[in-house]
């Protein structure tokens, strides 16, 4: 079967389950408020995207447990703590999934030792678990384009990577 074969029975599918699902809820599609197919598809497609765009750009995530075994502790509550005191990056999903990116370990599987002072600047600024992983991951002018976590990992210029920070925080201050 080639790709296409395989994507095209992919959108069928994904179509169908879609009018299903409306009927679920009790909407016939005949809706006003649906009237515009393609806008509502291409919504849907980018809810659907959303979760694969997001992993793609942070790289594989930890849940709890799977943290606990890298970290070494023996409960959830200690890598709770970890994340409270803003040694530890997380992220929550939709379904309330408490996640941690593996990018922010070391080989020793700790987290790099500039991790918690970013994680500090961005907490001052109430940035979201979500904002401060994209920062990790996203190139950055202040930073030759290359990403943070790129810099953090080989060593290089930390000084640079938290004014980066903090250039990056300070319009997300209240």
């Amino acid at each position: 079967m080639t790709y296409t074969e395989l994507l095209t029975g992919a959108l069928d599918t994904a179509a169908a389950t879609f009018k299903a699902t409306l009927r679920e809820l009790g909407l016939s599609g005949d809706e006003p408020e649906l009237d515009d197919g393609a806008r509502l598809g291409r919504r849907a497609a980018l809810v659907a995207a959303a979760s694969v765009l997001w992993q793609r750009q942070l790289g594989p995530l930890l849940d709890i447990r799977q943290a606990m075994e890298l970290l070494g502790v023996g409960s959830r509550q200690a890598v709770h703590d970890l994340i409270q005191r803003n040694r530890l990056l997380a992220v929550t999903t939709e379904e309330h999934r408490t996640l941690m990116p593996v990018f922010q370990f070391s080989e020793q599987g700790r987290p790099y030792e500039a991790v918690p002072p970013i994680l500090r600047i961005f907490a001052e600024a109430d940035a979201t678990g979500w904002t401060v992983a994209s920062w990790f991951t996203t190139p950055s002018p202040e930073l030759a384009n290359e990403t943070p976590i790129t810099r953090i990992r080989t060593g290089r210029d930390l000084e640079n990577v938290l004014e980066a920070a903090r250039v990056a925080a300070a319009p997300l201050r209240w």
